[in-house]
């Protein structure tokens, strides 16, 4: 089952708006993983609502990737499924991410503590943690699941949108190269 991968892609969105940069704008400092540092990260994704978040954002972006696999697999397939199938391989898929979840977010919390622990400070991690207490900082972070949700959706939406042309691409590719690849056997 691809529920391990589609958790670490989620867990990896959701602690870039936490720490405020992308993986390729790393900046690390001469800190060594201290126990400190460790501790003061625990306070910071604590202040962020980090296990919240992740709970919370999990199950909805799940159930969408889940919602566009079948959709996408049926397509590829030719077939169509009976409503109440569909539901019940929904409800199997959700049931399954809520026992994963717990154990996920679990790890991954110690995982991002580790991180933050290696590029930032104990006192630049307390300070983070001041930051994330700030009231629009606190709203960021309350509405952070369902906004990321709505963008999601958004960014599906788009895909499908420009499924069709891509796949045209792609079938064109393939028939070039076979193409190719019958002339060069006949040749």
């Amino acid at each position: 089952m691809m529920t391990r991968p589609l958790l670490v892609g989620l867990a990896l969105i959701l602690s870039a708006p936490a720490h405020g940069q992308s993986p390729d704008q790393q900046f690390p400092t001469d800190n060594s993983t201290t126990e400190a540092a460790v501790e003061a990260s625990y306070r910071l994704l604590d202040s962020t609502g980090y296990d919240e978040q992740l709970k919370a954002t999990i199950g909805p972006m799940s159930l969408m990737v889940f919602d566009e696999m079948l959709l996408q697999s049926m397509k590829r397939e030719g077939v169509e499924l009976d409503d109440e199938l569909k539901q019940k391989l929904r409800a199997a898929f959700a049931e399954e991410m809520d026992q994963l979840v717990e154990e996920f977010t679990r790890d991954s919390r110690i995982e991002a503590g580790l991180v933050y622990a290696r590029y930032f400070s104990a006192s630049e991690l307390d300070r983070l943690t001041e930051i994330y207490r700030d009231p629009v900082m606190r709203k960021s972070l309350t509405i952070g699941p369902e906004l990321q949700t709505e963008l999601m959706t958004i960014g599906m939406d788009n895909m499908r949108k420009y499924q069709p042309g891509i796949e045209h691409r792609m079938k064109a590719v393939m028939e070039q190269y076979l193409s190719d690849l019958l002339a060069t056997e006949t040749s």
